[in-house]
């Protein structure tokens, strides 16, 4: 007896549960999907400087955290960010992880310390807006959003107005220091992040 194989419709107009998510098939032109609120997003594949970025910002963030023997993890694709209810699923170009959060979370990562998204035209909208506000829904308490075309970071902060969780958005350009709040006193120089990527 031969298996028949079946297509998989990929409808962007219904919800999706976490679990008909994870049954989606991969796509071939290696973007991939993500999931806020139910529904569908396709993430395009990574163009140039994207890699650099993140090695850049890796490189940072890891001696920054060997040098204070600071126990936090740093993880990027296509380790997710995930939660059943609420059925969102989104890859972060990089997260920091801390061990107060890990061991509040077990083996199920429903959230991240920090989360960085390296923009390019294609998704600067996408991670601006829909992303930016799934991931302050899933608890991130900071938000880097590295964009090549200005050369300017922007650090979000989670905060509250009238018990509404929102972004407090800070901008960092050319000469100055990109600086954080949830790893004391970790700064990224704006200059050295975009050293050598023109």
């Amino acid at each position: 007896m031969q298996a028949i194989e079946t297509a998989v419709t990929v409808d962007f107009s219904r919800r999706y549960t976490l679990e008909e998510f994870w049954e989606l098939p991969e796509r071939e032109d290696h973007a991939h999907y993500e999931l806020i609120g139910g529904f569908l997003h396709i993430v395009p594949p990574p163009n140039p400087p994207h890699g650099d970025l993140a090695a850049q910002m890796i490189i940072a963030l890891a001696e920054y955290l060997l040098s204070h023997k600071i126990d936090g993890k740093i993880h990027h694709p296509p380790e997710p960010i995930y939660r059943a209810e609420g059925s969102t699923y989104l890859e972060p170009d990089l997260m920091y992880v801390s061990k107060t959060l890990r061991d509040q979370m077990g083996k199920k990562r429903t959230s991240a310390d920090i989360v960085f998204e390296y923009l390019s035209r294609s998704t600067t909208v996408y991670d601006r807006t829909k992303k930016a506000d799934a991931y302050l829904d899933l608890g991130v308490r900071e938000f880097w959003l590295v964009d090549p075309v200005t050369e300017t970071v922007e650090v979000r902060h989670s905060s509250k107005v009238d018990e509404t969780p929102v972004w407090e958005i800070c901008r960092y350009s050319r000469g100055e220091h990109a600086k954080s709040r949830v790893l004391d006193r970790w700064e990224v120089s704006v200059d050295e992040l975009f050293k050598d990527l023109g």
